[in-house]
C-alpha cells in the first residue's frame, strides 16, 4: 500500500498514542505522506469545549516536528460547521490530484463508522488503517469490517492506555509526563491550556 494517510481527530490534545499510531501506519503501510487533520467540531462530540483550532494545530506540528512525511492541515478548521470525514477526504483527494486516500483511526472510532455521514461513500471509495485500542476485541472488529465490506488494514500496534480525556485530567493534576510529547507538554503549560 502507498498513497496518503489522512489522520483525523479532535487531538485535544495530541498524545503519544496518536504519534505512535501515525508512525506505525507510515512504517507498516509504506505511506508517502500522512496529513493530520484536527476537527473543528466532531458531530459525535457536540457540546464539548475544546482548545482552539490554532492551539491544536500548533500541538500537532510540535508532536510531528521531526517527521518529514507528516503534515498538519487546518482544512476542517476553515470549513464552517461540523467536520465530516467524507467531505474532508473528497477535498483532499482533489487537492492531491486523485491520490489514493487511506483514513487512519482507532478501532473505537471505526466501530461507529456505519453511522457517519456518507458512510456508504466512505466504505466504497476509501480504505481504512485501523489502530488497535484497549477494550476493542479483534474478533468484533474483524466481524464489523467484513459486515461493512470495508477495505481495511488492522495494525498490530502497541496498545496505549491513554486518551485525550485522560491526558486533560493528568494535565490538571500536573502529571502528564509520558502521555504527551515533551514539546507538546511545554506548549500546553506555556499557554495555560486544560487548567
Amino acid at each position: 500500500m502507498s498513497g496518503i494517510g489522512v489522520f483525523g481527530g479532535s487531538f485535544d490534545p495530541v498524545h503519544n498514542g496518536h504519534v505512535m499510531l501515525a508512525r506505525e501506519a507510515m512504517r507498516r503501510m509504506a505511506l508517502d505522506l500522512i496529513i493530520a487533520v484536527p476537527a473543528k467540531l466532531q458531530p459525535l462530540k457536540r457540546g464539548m469545549s475544546m482548545a482552539s483550532g490554532e492551539h491544536r494545530v500548533k500541538m500537532l506540528e510540535l508532536a510531528f516536528c521531526p517527521e518529514d512525511r507528516v503534515t498538519v492541515s487546518g482544512i476542517e478548521l476553515l470549513r464552517g460547521g461540523a467536520s465530516y470525514t467524507v467531505d474532508t477526504l473528497r477535498e483532499l483527494r482533489g487537492a492531491y490530484d486523485g491520490a489514493e486516500m487511506h483514513f487512519i483511526l482507532g478501532a473505537d472510532a471505526f466501530m461507529k463508522v456505519g453511522i457517519w455521514k456518507g458512510a456508504e461513500e466512505l466504505l466504497r471509495d476509501y480504505s481504512f488503517i485501523i489502530g488497535g485500542r484497549p477494550g476493542c476485541l479483534a474478533c468484533e472488529l474483524e466481524g464489523l469490517i467484513a459486515g461493512l465490506g470495508a477495505r481495511a488494514e488492522v495494525l498490530d500496534n502497541d496498545l496505549m492506555e491513554v486518551s485525550s480525556t485522560d491526558v486533560r485530567g493528568m494535565l490538571r493534576e500536573g502529571r502528564a509526563g509520558a502521555a504527551v510529547p515533551a514539546e507538546v507538554e511545554g506548549y500546553i503549560r506555556a499557554h495555560g491550556l486544560y487548567q
